[in-house]
């Protein structure tokens, strides 16, 4: 009560407690419970006091911080935790706190690798901290807090700035927000409170405006990517893309051309383009494709959030199957059935077809693997994953369908080749005959090499299966074997062909009328004899 009856006096402070520096401590108690009971008097006559009170509190506060500061500059820890432990029932503690933070990580983290010196700058004061403060743990997350809130988020905004560099601004986006999870992962062992989100909160409120605003910025830049690649692709081969109407009318036309050319030996269609065998199918151009997209789907899981890390995948995988399968792959198909000739060809066709079956084939499975290895992990527990998977087999499917196609194409025109060498061969060989033979040496060799013509072509047909293009490949093929043996004049072998030549219709018959066609005049006729 004696230091109280001082404050209620007019005059100065007088009393040793409070004019001898050396006894500061002492001196800080007194003021500190004399600042709590001044708080507590009514408001008049007590006006004054309570200002002095008040005055004194803070002189002393501020005295203290100095000295604090003093002590830390110096190293001397011992006094740091007296007047830390001073402090602490003062107000302006923090103010302590907030100095030593300001002390410790002035000149730190100034390198070009800052991420690098958060963790021992961290551990290094972490130990100061615990001999010093009597609430680590506190002091600790403050110490934290400033580096993230400060440096730290200065040093990464400065890195993304790039916006108008999308390539640039996603690796650093990526390379800056991976740095920063694997140091949270280090600091976890730091005694840090017990809110297992504060270290996931501070990287938060540091990368939101990116995060929340990656995924457009990435299917952008992909698709901007993919195009590209493409692009210079085909300008490296000099060639101007064409627009390729595939299915309906395209289809029909081509087929009635096909019918048309076989049966009246004539063709509709304008001269077929094949391109000097370019399939326009490139492994590195897909493996590029894969790489791009390889690259968003890493920066995908890392920067989605998890409710949104499959709606992203899905939508980065659509873009490569739309740029490898749809405007590479699938143009390459179209652009391969257009080299097929259809109709009679005469001249060897173009067979670099089959290099875009073996191509596209090699593609599919890369793409297969890509699938399975990036892109399902992200989306295995979702709807998404099925949906997917449905997605993927129906283009499959169309893309199987063209090469089967083409396939089939393919191998009518060159079996169409084929008969036609060999009808050329034989009717050459049998003018050779009836220039060196004549009589009954004339008949007999022309009958047995139309029997032995015959023998061949059976056996050389019964070897294979046929769908309907192959069946009318078939039918117009042993239709000009047989007109050719007709130059023969061998009755027996004209009877055989004839036979052969109804049998090959049967080819096009469904298998319901099968037996109402096999007892027809016509057939039966042929086939008795």
């Amino acid at each position: 009560m004696n230091h109280f009856a001082e404050f209620l006096s007019d005059g100065p402070l007088v009393s040793e407690v409070f004019t001898d520096k050396s006894r500061i401590y002492e001196a800080a108690d007194v003021i500190q419970k004399l600042y709590l009971i001044a708080q507590e008097l009514p408001t008049g006559k007590f006006e004054t006091a309570k200002k002095k009170i008040t005055d004194k509190y803070y002189m002393i506060e501020n005295a203290l911080i100095h000295e604090f500061k003093r002590a830390h500059m110096s190293g001397d820890r011992d006094r740091m935790k007296e007047i830390a432990s001073t402090l602490s029932h003062f107000k302006g503690y923090n103010q302590c706190v907030n100095a030593f933070i300001e002390e410790a990580q002035i000149g730190s983290l100034r390198s070009r690798d800052i991420f690098g010196e958060v963790v021992p700058l961290c551990l290094k004061s972490d130990t100061l901290i615990r001999e010093v403060f009597t609430n680590p743990e506190q002091v600790m997350a403050k110490f934290v807090i400033k580096i993230f809130q400060e440096q730290l988020k200065d040093h990464i905004q400065a890195k993304l700035e790039h916006k108008n560099s999308p390539d640039l601004y996603l690796s650093n986006l990526y390379d800056l927000y991976s740095k920063t999870n694997r140091l949270c992962t280090e600091l976890q062992g730091l005694n840090l409170g017990s809110d297992s989100q504060f270290l996931p909160r501070l990287t938060k409120q540091i990368f939101q405006q990116h995060l929340s605003s990656y995924i457009s910025i990435e299917t952008r830049y992909l698709k901007e990517k993919l195009k590209i690649i493409l692009t210079r692709y085909y300008e490296s081969k000099g060639h101007q893309k064409k627009i390729i109407h595939s299915g309906g009318i395209n289809e029909i036309r081509e087929k009635i051309q096909d019918v048309i050319s076989s049966k009246a030996n004539i063709n509709i269609g304008s001269g077929v383009e094949n391109y000097g065998g370019e399939t326009f199918l490139s492994e590195e151009v897909a493996i590029s494709l894969l790489q791009e997209t390889k690259h968003a789907f890493k920066r995908c899981q890392m920067l989605s959030t998890q409710s949104e890390v499959h709606n992203n995948a899905v939508e980065i995988f659509d873009l490569l199957t739309k740029s490898l399968l749809v405007d590479h792959v699938d143009y390459a198909i179209e652009l391969g059935l257009q080299t097929i000739p259809g109709g009679e060809v005469r001249t060897p066709p173009e067979l670099s077809f089959f290099q875009v079956v073996q191509q596209s084939s090699s593609m599919i499975n890369l793409l297969d693997k890509l699938f399975n290895d990036s892109l399902v992990p992200l989306i295995i527990s979702t709807p998404k994953h099925g949906e997917s998977l449905q997605r993927k087999k129906q283009l499959m499917q169309t893309l199987e369908r063209k090469l089967d196609m083409g396939i089939d194409k393919a191998l009518t025109a060159i079996c169409n080749y084929a008969c036609q060498r060999v009808v050329r061969w034989v009717s050459q060989t049998a003018d050779k005959l009836k220039d060196s033979l004549d009589g009954n040496n004339l008949e007999s060799v022309l009958l047995e090499l139309g029997l032995r013509l015959h023998r061949v072509i059976q056996e050389h047909l019964l070897k294979f299966e046929y769908n309907n293009n192959g069946a009318m490949a078939v039918i117009c093929d042993v239709n000009e074997y047989r007109k050719c043996v007709a130059s023969f004049k061998q009755p027996l072998v004209n009877t055989l062909f004839d036979t052969l030549h109804t049998l090959c219709k049967l080819l096009q018959v469904p298998p319901e009328n099968l037996k109402l066609v096999c007892s027809g005049d016509q057939l039966v006729s042929n086939l008795s004899v």
